[in-house]
Parts: structure tokens; C-alpha cells; sequence
């Protein structure tokens, strides 16, 4: 189980429609909750797998939430980010690791919402398939082990 520390301003209900609006697609649930009950932060522990890619695992540094003070740990300014990049999948950009690369649920595949990792370096942005859904993707965030 992961704690969150450095969480964001509470919000309602009228912030997340208003994030839904922006993307253009309803959030899945275990998100919205995620969102409402922490609004972003930082996970302890924060490492996880990502299968096929090199140098697995690597960290989730923060969640991004609605109206952070840091600009590039808010999710308006990170859906214009990745808005900017050529994807073949329509993704919402939830967290980033501490090498500026970003885990975000894949919202063209309706069956879960699975979480995918952008390698931000890599050819065309190519997304790895992290979790089937949001809170199996919380459940496989881990401590780091030699």
C-alpha cells in the first residue's frame, strides 16, 4: 500500500468536469477518486515495473493534480504536453518519473483504462503497457529491492 504526501488543494466535482471537458472524455472511477481524495502528491514507495522497457523499473515521482503550484505537476499543463506529441492513442497524462518521461491512462482502449509509461526519449513516444487499470497500477507501485 503507498502513502501520498505533498497532495494538492482539495476539489469537487465541478474540477474534474472541468478537467473532463478539457480531454474531451469522461475519467474512469478509481481516477476520479484518486483525484478527489488526493489531487496529485508524491507516492511512498514509488517504484515500479515496466515490462519490455530498458532500464526497468523506474519511479513514479508525483502525481499530478488540479491547480498545483508547480506548473509541470499540473494535469491541464501536462495534457497540453502531450496534446503537442504525435500518439496514436489518445492519453491522459497522470505522473512522471524523475527522468521527465510520463505514465498516463490510455482512453481509446474503453476496457479498464489501462496505464501506459511514455518514454518521452523514445521513437515517436511509444507508450508500454504499465497496468490494466488504475488501481492495479496503484498496487504494483513498490519498494525499490537490490
Amino acid at each position: 500500500m503507498i502513502e501520498i504526501s505533498g497532495r494538492g488543494p482539495s476539489i469537487d466535482q465541478e474540477a474534474i468536469a472541468a478537467l473532463e471537458n478539457a480531454f474531451g472524455a469522461p475519467l474512469p472511477d478509481a481516477y476520479r477518486r484518486f483525484l478527489l481524495s488526493n489531487n496529485g502528491g508524491k507516492p511512498s514507495p514509488d517504484i515500479i515495473d515496466v515490462n519490455g522497457l530498458p532500464g526497468s523499473p523506474t519511479d513514479v515521482q508525483v502525481f499530478f493534480g488540479v491547480g498545483r503550484t508547480v506548473e509541470s505537476s499540473d494535469l491541464f499543463w501536462n495534457l497540453q504536453l502531450l496534446g503537442n506529441l504525435d500518439q496514436e492513442d489518445r492519453i491522459l497524462p497522470i505522473a512522471r518519473d524523475s527522468g521527465g518521461n510520463l505514465f498516463g491512462l490510455s482512453m481509446s482502449r474503453r476496457e479498464g483504462y489501462p496505464v501506459v509509461y511514455v518514454d518521452m526519449s523514445g521513437p515517436k513516444n511509444r507508450p508500454y503497457l504499465v497496468a490494466s487499470d488504475f488501481d492495479t497500477f496503484l498496487n504494483k507501485i513498490r519498494a525499490w529491492r537490490d
